[in-house]
């Protein structure tokens, strides 16, 4: 091996020299790491299929050269190749350069791929290698990025003995490379032309609106643009490949991000049995003027959010009810039955917790309750989790609020009980108004005003000036969640962003990692999550090298790389 700083001298490209730097830095021994990073290749993978098209419509020329071409993936991973003179064959097998080996340079040093660290052609000559033992070689890579995604999605590599050598080398992997970013850009057309195809037959009546969208490209005529927000692209997407999973076309209300409530129904559009995205009908069924919603209040509930169709619900009910009457509130764990018992009670309400009887006593909670029921000026109490009280208990409580029926104080009580109106139990019969507080995965369409409300309060906390926005991003990833811990959890998810962050706008990239594993596309159950957090987390560690976050993880690249798919974890940048 030469030292770096003798190829300085000899005019050699910086990128080598940078390049020699590295491998040491690597640790790289005497010979190359031959590692096998997966077990078979994926013939279907777009770019597999996208270069064998473009490759073999030159195997003629490919014949007659005296070369190798290498197909890699983004991290080196070498996918397919191609070789026109079996002694350069023999020689890449002698060296270990066959499908399914890492060629990248933490793996093999100095070579042509290094395209895919500096971005850029790349051509090492001989003894430019970083093995001796590769300098009867030259190589030539050059990246490939896709011209939709901006990404660069692998690399081609073209391998000829050193003593045919020839400038034209680099500038033909160039010319195959455009012609494989050419046909990504074509395919990409293609499902783009078939979605607009699908807007068009849909677009009779411009004075509706619609959209025809997919996980890349959304398509509106411009009614629609007016009426919905970049938020409201984000979770339209969300609902339409729900309803495409499900092989639902039933119309869903849904609230825009300027309070507008709309009627959307989806319909997956296909082409040659690839489903390629959605055309969804936005019917305005709300007239109201439109107004911000971020942290307005929801109608006879001041200081909660909240404007969709299950919220305003209950909203509608809660007006609607006797404030006379006692009222139970009926709601999944952390779902804010306290907040909606509290702001039914003007904010001024006494809140006796049922999980107190085993600290004081059975005794001493009957007397405190009933302390409060004979006061004789107009006020609240809520009996919070009266769901936690022993039989017994439960008895007596509705003994002391039958005797204090038609009183001053108005009682209030929250259960996780589901309980309906009629019930026959001693407690629940005392209480003739029920209110149902929806789980938050019901009431999706309220997440960006809830997510504004909770930053407006967990800042507050952490003392910190100046206002959070939520990107569509960072909305799109956290509305995939079931969140069963419901308003709770997204109150903790918050909290833990704002403590991590001091940034005025959070992307997915500021969730943590186990949020955006747990946001994954694919339903995970058991140990499965642990999983997903788990390589989740190493990624974000490593910056989303692969290479590295399969090392601190233990496990081979390859192994991660199953994980990943089986998993269904989004692995796009903005995660990492």
């Amino acid at each position: 091996m030469v030292d770096p700083d003798d190829l300085r001298a000899s005019g050699l490209d910086m990128s080598v020299i940078d390049s020699w730097r590295r491998s040491l830095r690597y640790g790289l021994g005497n010979r190359p790491r031959q590692i096998v990073r997966s077990v078979e290749v994926d013939m279907q993978n777009p770019l597999v299929k996208v270069a064998h098209a473009v490759i073999t419509s030159r195997e003629a020329v490919l014949e007659q050269s005296m070369c190798g071409l290498s197909l890699t993936d983004a991290d080196g991973v070498l996918l397919r190749q191609w070789v026109g003179d079996p002694a350069v064959g023999k020689w890449l097998e002698r060296h270990g350069i066959v499908p399914s080996v890492a060629v990248d340079e933490s793996s093999i040093g100095t070579s042509s791929g290094i395209c895919l660290l500096t971005e850029k052609p790349a051509i090492v000559r001989g003894l430019e290698h970083f093995y001796e033992e590769y300098a009867e070689v030259t190589s030539a890579g050059v990246p490939i990025i896709h011209p939709v995604t901006r990404r660069i999605v692998g690399s081609l590599n073209l391998t000829s003995r050193y003593r045919d050598t020839s400038p034209v080398l680099l500038s033909w992997v160039m010319e195959l490379v455009a012609d494989i970013q050419q046909e990504f850009h074509q395919t990409a057309t293609r499902r783009e032309r078939t979605l607009l195809n699908a807007y068009l037959n849909e677009n009779r009546d411009a004075r509706h609106p619609l959209v025809a969208l997919n996980d890349q490209t959304i398509i509106t005529n411009a009614t629609a643009a007016r009426l919905i927000s970049s938020v409201d692209q984000a979770l339209l997407w969300e609902h339409a490949s729900r309803a495409i999973r499900e092989g639902s076309e039933r119309s869903r209300q849904l609230v825009l991000t300027d309070g507008t409530v709309v009627s959307v129904q989806c319909r997956e559009v296909v082409s040659a049995a690839e489903s390629v995205g959605a055309v969804v009908r936005i019917r305005p069924v709300d007239e109201r003027p439109s107004r911000s919603r971020a942290c307005s209040p929801a109608p006879g509930l001041p200081g909660l959010v909240g404007d969709g169709p299950r919220w305003r619900e209950l909203c509608r009910h809660a007006v609607a009810a006797d404030r006379a009457m006692p009222t139970l509130i009926v709601g999944e764990r952390g779902t804010g039955k306290l907040s909606v018992a509290q702001a039914l009670a003007g904010g001024s309400a006494t809140v006796l917790d049922a999980t107190s009887v085993g600290l004081e006593g059975r005794d001493s909670f009957l007397r405190r309750l009933s302390d409060l029921l004979d006061q004789e000026t107009p006020s609240s109490v809520v009996l919070r989790r009266c769901d936690e009280l022993d039989d017994s208990t439960a008895t007596a409580v509705a003994t002391l609020l039958r005797s204090h029926r038609g009183g001053p104080v108005r009682v209030l009580a929250t259960t996780t009980r589901d309980v309906e109106h009629g019930h026959t139990d001693p407690l629940y019969a005392e209480f003739p108004v029920v209110l149902s507080v929806p789980p938050l995965r019901e009431r999706i369409e309220d997440l960006p005003s809830l997510l504004a409300s909770l930053s407006q309060v967990a800042s507050a906390r952490l003392g910190r000036t100046g206002g959070v926005r939520w990107m569509p991003d960072a909305v799109q990833a956290l509305s995939r969640l079931e969140w069963r811990g419901n308003i709770t959890s997204l109150e903790t998810v918050v909290m833990r962003v704002l403590q991590s962050t001091t940034n005025g706008y959070v992307n997915a990239a500021d969730l943590p990692a186990d949020v955006v594993a747990s946001a994954s596309r694919r339903k995970l159950a058991g140990l499965e999550h642990v999983e997903a957090h788990a390589i989740t987390a190493a990624l974000r560690e490593a910056g989303g090298n692969k290479n590295k976050a399969a090392e601190r993880l233990g496990i081979a690249r390859s192994t991660l790389y199953r994980k990943i798919r089986t998993l269904g974890i989004d692995l796009t940048t903005s995660a990492f």
